[in-house]
């Protein structure tokens, strides 16, 4: 509650009151609950604060769930249609009105580059099956004799209701993807439909709603046209490479989540981040699960040739890190390109490269979890990962019992953005990305990440 809203409130309620006997009291009542008032306040925006900061993966499954929800939410409105209509004694059909709307849908869907027959299909639908529901009430009302109680005004508050959940409807299947293309997708997501069934919508409508979702597919458009017209930014990444993205208990932090953060603010989007992997990540990009990625990722000549990168924004190199102790057994490549040496790397990115290229003569550990794999090091189930000299840096200073075997770089990586081929949004990124270098947002990021990791080190 604002100070001005308390105020209206005083003056409402409280102004007959303090013309009373009790007015002294009443008024320094006021005054109190004013402060109070503006406490709460104080706390409600740091809360929002701190809730915005807190963001998490985009969950594709819950997407689908969403869309038979908002279909639900749709038909559900049309009690209240019917009954405007049977009151005003205007016809259940309003050819002008549907054809302009689904028209303005597809259109929409193809600024999205979704394609437009399905979605046409699947909207067409819809309508058919709340005509018919508005039918039904009509029907009923009619043999039983009853006039309805006074409805909502259909255009004042009834259709941009409608309006609003068509839009919502489009940006969740936006979202939701990937996931029509799952060979089970319709017995996987059967139970997202019962709600719609106890509607009385027929199976056979069911199957063919389940049927125009599953031929959706995204079509080649510019990116950033179509991050305007969704006002979202899918930002692809691992989450398990602090200090640039870390997904820990559910949440995403790092320095690289926190510029994808403003960098959707400042396409005028809402940032919407996408799991990859390592191994994946090149395969998820030419697949266009996401609009850029981000998290530390190095410029290879083997990403080169099919994606676009943004300007750097960090330049490291590969180099060891060893349990505390050993530093002297691992310090230079020919000490850990030997056999028996256990050196252990996380697939398919620019670590496994580097052994595969460079250690020859070991056997390495492959272990998935880059967020727990330094623990078996620290351990002593394995000898040594050759890695980032920042990650290095950072698990070194949150865990006392790992160390940097040397103060050498074996290789040099510029680390940037995985951008769309769209030289408009590349350009937007780019300009975007070196205000943010110049104002050393980028080096402040960074150092807010370590010392929120560090915040949490490991003492043993």
């Amino acid at each position: 509650m604002t100070f001005n809203t308390y105020h209206w409130m005083e003056k409402v309620f409280l102004s007959p009151i303090l013309r009373g006997t009790y007015h002294d009291a009443l008024a320094s009542w006021c005054i109190a609950v004013r402060k109070l008032s503006c406490i709460l306040c104080a706390l409600l925006v740091l809360f929002a604060n701190t809730a915005v900061a807190q963001v998490s993966f985009l969950d594709q499954e819950d997407q689908v769930r969403q869309i038979f929800a908002l279909i639900d939410k749709r038909l559900e409105l049309m009690q209240a249609v019917a009954a405007w209509k049977h009151v005003h004694q205007r016809p259940v059909l309003d050819d002008i009105r549907e054809s302009s709307v689904l028209e303005a849908t597809v259109a929409q869907a193809q600024t999205f580059g979704i394609s437009a027959e399905p979605v046409r299909e699947l909207f067409t639908l819809q309508m058919r099956l709340a005509r018919e529901m508005q039918q039904r009430f009509i029907d009923q009302w009619t043999a039983a004799g009853v006039v309805p109680a006074a409805p909502p005004d259909l255009s004042a508050e009834l259709r941009p209701q409608l309006d609003k959940l068509g839009v919502q409807l489009m940006q969740t299947i936006y979202l939701a993807m990937p996931e029509f293309q799952r060979q089970d997708f319709h017995s996987y997501y059967a139970g997202s439909a019962h709600s719609i069934a106890q509607r009385g919508v027929e199976e056979r409508d069911i199957n063919a709603l389940f049927d125009a979702l599953a031929r959706l597919r995204l079509m080649p458009v510019p990116a950033l046209q179509r991050i305007t017209a969704s006002r979202i930014l899918r930002i692809g990444t691992t989450g398990d490479y602090a200090p640039f993205t870390l997904e820990s208990r559910g949440m995403l932090t790092g320095a690289d989540i926190a510029a994808a953060i403003s960098l959707a603010a400042f396409l005028d989007a809402e940032p919407q981040f996408v799991r990859t992997t390592w191994a994946t990540l090149m395969t998820d990009y030419q697949g266009n699960r996401f609009d850029l990625a981000i998290g530390g990722i190095s410029i290879t000549i083997e990403r080169t040739p099919i994606g676009s990168f943004s300007i750097p924004y960090y330049r490291g190199g590969k180099t060891p890190i060893v349990r505390c102790g050993t530093e002297s057994r691992f310090g230079s490549l020919n000490e850990i390109n030997q056999a028996g040496v256990r050196v252990i790397v996380n697939p398919g990115g620019t670590n496994e490269r580097f052994v595969r290229e460079h250690l020859h003569n070991v056997q390495p550990i492959l272990y998935t979890d880059n967020r727990t794999i330094f623990e078996e090091i620290a351990t002593g189930r394995a000898d040594v990962m050759v890695t980032d000299d920042v990650e290095v840096d950072l698990q070194t200073q949150r865990d006392s019992r790992l160390c940097r075997a040397t103060a050498e770089v074996f290789t040099q990586y510029d680390k940037a953005l995985l951008i769309a081929c769209d030289p408009k949004l590349i350009t937007k990124v780019d300009a975007w990305l070196s205000a943010e270098r110049e104002s050393g947002k980028v080096s402040q990021r960074l150092k807010d990440a370590f010392s929120s990791e560090n915040s949490s080190a490991i003492t043993r």
